[in-house]
């Protein structure tokens, strides 16, 4: 019997320690967010023309403006052309699905009103976003994530032509620097 009690009283005091720890950790919580795609054919993004050339993430760099070509709400300045390139040679591309590439309104920086990229610096260029314009120089509304934008494969490459060019917007532009971001999706079918 009395190791019965003995036992008890170890597998009660155990069972507080659990418990205790148990408790303590049931106050500590958080989320985990898991993101993906689930597709049957995934060929190669990169930059190309009028960007770095970087793979699936790269840089369009802008050239300078002077404030005074941004000096009035929606004055726009300094378009720059690029290319985002799908597939390329000995990628092994089905070209005979259609690759579509569109812009994420989910995205950060993009401003729900205007469409366009707000500045990721603060204390830097204000009044200033940056606003996409597609091949025929159409304007982009990033907010609208129902457009996508296409290109013929040419032997097993996608190139999709694009602009990009400052925007004044709530008033004229400030000196400084700018940055801003844009996710982009590419789905085929």
């Amino acid at each position: 019997m009395k190791q019965y009690q003995i036992a008890a009283a170890i597998a009660l005091a155990m069972g507080l320690g659990f418990a205790s720890h148990a408790n303590a950790q049931s106050f500590n919580g958080g989320t985990i967010t898991f993101t993906g795609v689930v597709t049957d054919d995934t060929c190669p993004v990169e930059g190309g023309a009028g960007t770095d050339g970087g793979k699936n993430n790269f840089i369009v760099a802008l050239d300078a403006v002077n404030t005074s070509a941004l000096a009035i709400d929606g004055a726009v300045a300094g378009k720059k052309a690029f290319d985002v390139v799908i597939g390329g040679p000995g990628s092994g591309c089905d070209t005979s699905k259609v690759a579509s590439m569109k812009f994420l309104p989910s995205s950060p920086r993009v401003d729900a009103t205007t469409g366009t990229l707000t500045n990721a610096l603060a204390g830097e260029a204000t009044n200033t976003n940056i606003q996409l314009l597609d091949a025929a120089d159409a304007v982009i509304n990033l907010a609208d994530g129902s457009v996508s934008f296409s290109a013929p494969w040419v032997g097993d490459t996608a190139t999709i032509k694009y602009g990009a060019q400052y925007k004044a917007v709530g008033g004229a532009a400030t000196a400084g620097l700018v940055s801003t971001s844009v996710v982009y999706s590419v789905a085929y079918n």
